[in-house]
């Protein structure tokens, strides 16, 4: 359905655009035509060719053992709960907590040459430092021992 819709609107556009209009006026303003004309077929021809050649289902890979189960890298599911239960007592006792850190602004130092203010007054050329980025919170993520 895609390829059919496709091919009759190239065909409509092949068909529009191939006829010579009769209207004499400036050759600047053709020329603007021409550039907006070609860009706006390009885009859309862009458009139907990505269409025509990307399929809309989604593709999924799955990977099952003889039971139906999801396989995690290629063990099965009995082998790898026996192996976590006898480590089980050496884990870490603890928990995960997320701490808010204050990352200062940012400041880039810049030559400001001199110059009159609103007031007429003379403001002498200097350094100044300038905003480049405002100061914010992040979150990270820390572990904590009991």
């Amino acid at each position: 359905m895609k390829k059919i819709i496709a091919i009759t609107t190239t065909a409509l556009l092949l068909i529009c655009f191939s006829t010579v209009s009769a209207y004499a006026g400036s050759a600047r303003r053709h020329t603007m035509e021409g550039i907006m004309i070609g860009t706006g077929v390009a885009i859309l021809g862009a458009a139907i060719i990505n269409g025509i050649h990307q399929d809309s289902r989604p593709h999924y890979t799955r990977n099952y053992s003889r039971h139906d189960e999801y396989r995690h890298n290629g063990y099965r599911h009995n082998y790898k709960n026996k192996h976590h239960r006898k480590y089980r007592s050496h884990s870490s006792k603890g928990y995960w907590k997320i701490e808010k850190i204050w990352i200062g602004p940012v400041y880039e130092k810049r030559w400001n040459p001199g110059h009159y203010n609103r007031r007429g007054d003379w403001i002498s050329s200097r350094h100044e430092k300038f905003l480049v980025q405002d100061g914010y919170f992040q979150k990270n993520k820390v572990w904590v021992r009991h």
